[in-house]
C-alpha cells in the first residue's frame, strides 16, 4: 500500500469511526503573513472561524469513543516506553487514565478533533515540524510514522521533548500527541 492509499484508507475508516467529516490534506486559512500548517487528516468538526471552538463537541466526541482512544493511548505509552512488561498491572490502568486526563484537558482550542501526521521519508526537523502541527490543532494528534525508521523517529523525538521537560529545558509540551506506527493506527480504527 502507497502513503497515499494508506492516507484514504484511514481517513474512510476516521470517519466511520468517529461518525465526522475527515479531511486529507486539510490546511488552515490564516491571515496573511501567517504561517498556514496543513495535515495529512483532519478529522472534524473543523474550527476555521475566528473565535469559534467546539469545546463541548470534542469532549463529546472523546466521552463517546473513550475506549477507541484508550487503545491509541495504550498503544502509544507502549511505543515510548512509558509503560512495558515490567511495569506492574496496577500502574498501567493508572499511567493510561491519567494520560488521557493530559489529553482531555489540554487543547481547548483545537481547531479540529483529531489531527494525523503520516511520515513516509522525510527528514527529522520535516517531522518534527509534523508532529508540532498535529498538536496545536488538533485535541488530539496523532505523529504516524509510515515506516518502521519513521516510527522510531517519532518516538526518538518524542522522547527528546519529555526529556527537556524533565531538565526544565524550554520545549513543546506534547500532552495531546500520540506515537502511533501505521499498522497499529489501521488496526485500531478498522
Amino acid at each position: 500500500m502507497t502513503v497515499n492509499q494508506y492516507q484514504q484508507t484511514l481517513k474512510e475508516h476516521l470517519e466511520v469511526r468517529f461518525n465526522s467529516e475527515a479531511i486529507c490534506e486539510w490546511g488552515t486559512k490564516m491571515q496573511n503573513g501567517i504561517y498556514s500548517p496543513r495535515l495529512d487528516i483532519a478529522v472534524g468538526p473543523f474550527a476555521v472561524e475566528n473565535g469559534v471552538q467546539f469545546i463541548e463537541e470534542y469532549d463529546m466526541l472523546f466521552q463517546d469513543n473513550i475506549q477507541l482512544i484508550r487503545r491509541l493511548v495504550e498503544k502509544h505509552l507502549n511505543n515510548v516506553d512509558l509503560i512495558n512488561l515490567h511495569t506492574p498491572p496496577e500502574n498501567i490502568e493508572e499511567i493510561i487514565n491519567r494520560k488521557l486526563d493530559e489529553i482531555f484537558n489540554f487543547n481547548y482550542n483545537a481547531r479540529c478533533f483529531i489531527g494525523v501526521e503520516i511520515e513516509n521519508s522525510v527528514s527529522r526537523k520535516h517531522l518534527m515540524g509534523g508532529a508540532v502541527n498535529a498538536s496545536v490543532l488538533s485535541r488530539i494528534g496523532l505523529a504516524v510514522g509510515f515506516t518502521p525508521k519513521m516510527h522510531n523517529v517519532f518516538k526518538n523525538l518524542y522522547r527528546y521533548f519529555q526529556f527537556l521537560q524533565s531538565v526544565d529545558k524550554p520545549t513543546f509540551r506534547t500532552n495531546n500527541l500520540l506515537v502511533i506506527s501505521s499498522t497499529q493506527l489501521l488496526d485500531i480504527c478498522s
